[in-house]
């Protein structure tokens, strides 16, 4: 969709806003940041939406992070980091220590543009950051306005389907943004469903409302592979359904 299009389906629906995909591959590629991100931020601001986040590339964890193109000067103060993986060769606990200076200087370059970079859990055998634990491990001397998790419960329930609530807990005062989609298993495998047909239930919303969580809520919807526009279009019906159910859950 155009941009103006994108902000007549979403402000139709309800939403806040939309967390850009500055990536590769993404709606705006990183070397078009520069000219594209103003112009869609603009585009929304017309229809009374914001760009809530953007998702951004590997080049955000070292200081090359200094010459792109400050986000925050268009009112996106969260921006979200890429993956880091283990070695599985190799012992964890000083995998994580050498991150360390990485995240360091991050914060350094956060605070002084007014940032805060945002990392997403997600399930997956290397994946720093899948058992959440190892999240607080690396960010527990960090400033949570600086660097912080973009807490996702799908893939945070699919690897620990109790012990989520312990992770959660444990790194609730780090958590900037909360991703919400829906599951089950098939064979043991974790399949995406719409919102409330699925295994996420009432407990993590209560979580979000006992520790009076007021970062942005971002819908995912991976159960949707549009190809074409009109495939897009086509699945308005199924988000809308979806935002309906998370904004009932959320109240």
């Amino acid at each position: 969709m155009s941009a103006e299009e994108l902000a007549a389906q979403l402000a139709s629906i309800g939403f806040d806003g939309v967390e850009a995909t500055v990536c590769k591959g993404g709606r705006i590629e990183p070397e078009k940041a520069k000219d594209e991100l103003p112009a869609l931020v603009g585009t929304l601001k017309k229809s009374n939406l914001k760009a809530l986040a953007s998702s951004t590339g590997r080049c955000n964890t070292s200081a090359r992070g200094r010459n792109a193109e400050n986000p925050a000067r268009l009112g996106i103060k969260r921006y979200r980091l890429s993956s880091f993986h283990y070695d599985l060769k190799r012992p964890i606990i000083p995998q994580l220590d050498a991150l360390k200076p990485q995240l360091r200087d991050l914060t350094a370059i956060n605070r002084e543009l007014g940032l805060t970079a945002v990392y997403q859990n997600h399930g997956g055998e290397s994946n720093v950051g899948g058992q959440v634990w190892d999240l607080h491990y690396l960010m527990k001397d960090f400033d949570p306005r600086e660097v912080a998790v973009a807490y996702d419960i799908r893939h945070a329930m699919v690897e620990g389907i109790s012990a989520w609530k312990i992770n959660f807990h444990l790194i609730r005062y780090w958590i900037q943004a909360a991703y919400v989609k829906d599951f089950l298993f098939e064979k043991a495998k974790a399949v995406n469903v719409p919102m409330g047909t699925g295994l996420l239930g009432d407990d993590f919303y209560q979580s979000l409302r006992q520790t009076a969580f007021t970062a942005p809520v971002s819908l995912h919807v991976p159960y949707l592979h549009p190809k074409t526009k009109a495939e897009a279009l086509a699945g308005i019906e199924h988000i809308k359904k979806d935002f309906a159910y998370l904004k009932k859950q959320l109240q």
